[in-house]
């Protein structure tokens, strides 16, 4: 069994939900929500290398449901040669069971692709529970946890599928008006492989709805296809604008 719907598939999905959504809703809490990131770098001399990275995340609120959306691309060449080409994105539907929001149900989609690590698309499918542990003007706390199926179909290697069981933690505070720190983590486990990702960023806001934001991506692999590395780190200077 494979999970063969493409990212585009699910980008697609989301903006529609999220732009018909949109033009019905009113309110200041509830509503459409989002920020776009984007880092560039070109370097020439001994070594010419171009590298970017974008991302786009639309959330779109409502009192009783939430859909969140994330998308990301990450390529860089060196001299000429393509070195990095990875593209990520999900989908996820939250129903809320309390008036604050602290208590809600999940299902989540998500899918990447990776010709560096030999990923033709990896699938995933989850479904579980999510809880807001602490929400103040501070700091802010949640976890997920759930069960799921991974389906992966590599370039070169076997393809390979697996029932995964998933947790996510996500953490931010808040220094000051212009100073927010912000920590996730997420793994998805099975029999077939152990999937870790965390980041770590600083996010300076500098003018109106625009941001500075630094990061650091930690990724690991227990069991990646031949010939690839199992751990992948990254760090990133980015410009962010909400809205």
């Amino acid at each position: 069994m494979k999970l063969n719907t493409p990212i585009w598939g699910a980008a697609v999905l989301a903006l529609t939900v999220s732009g018909a959504a949109m033009a019905s809703d009113k309110t200041s809490e509830n509503g459409l929500k989002g920020s776009g990131e984007l880092g560039y770098a070109n370097t020439t001399g001994n070594t010419d290398s171009t590298a970017i990275y974008g991302a786009l995340k639309i959330d779109y609120i409502q009192q009783v449901y939430e859909f969140k959306s994330a998308f990301e691309i990450n390529n860089k060449s060196e001299d000429g040669q393509q070195t990095q080409e990875r593209y990520v994105g999900e989908l996820q539907y939250n129903r809320f069971y309390a008036a604050d929001k602290n208590y809600y149900s999940f299902v989540q989609t998500r899918f990447e692709r990776d010709h560096f690590a030999d990923l033709e698309l990896d699938s995933l499918a989850t479904l579980g529970l999510g809880k807001t542990f602490l929400k103040d003007d501070k700091m802010t706390l949640k976890a997920e946890a759930g069960l799921g199926y991974q389906a992966t179909d590599y370039v070169s290697a076997d393809d390979t599928d697996q029932v995964i069981a998933r947790l996510k933690g996500d953490f931010s505070y808040l220094f000051n008006e212009h100073v927010k720190f912000m920590q996730d983590a997420i793994v998805y486990s099975g029999s077939e492989q152990t999937k870790l990702e965390t980041n770590t960023g600083l996010k300076v806001k500098m003018n109106g709805n625009l941001s500075l934001k630094l990061a650091y991506q930690y990724r690991s692999n227990s069991d990646p296809a031949p010939g690839v590395k199992k751990v992948d780190t990254q760090t990133l200077a980015t410009l962010m604008y909400d809205f």
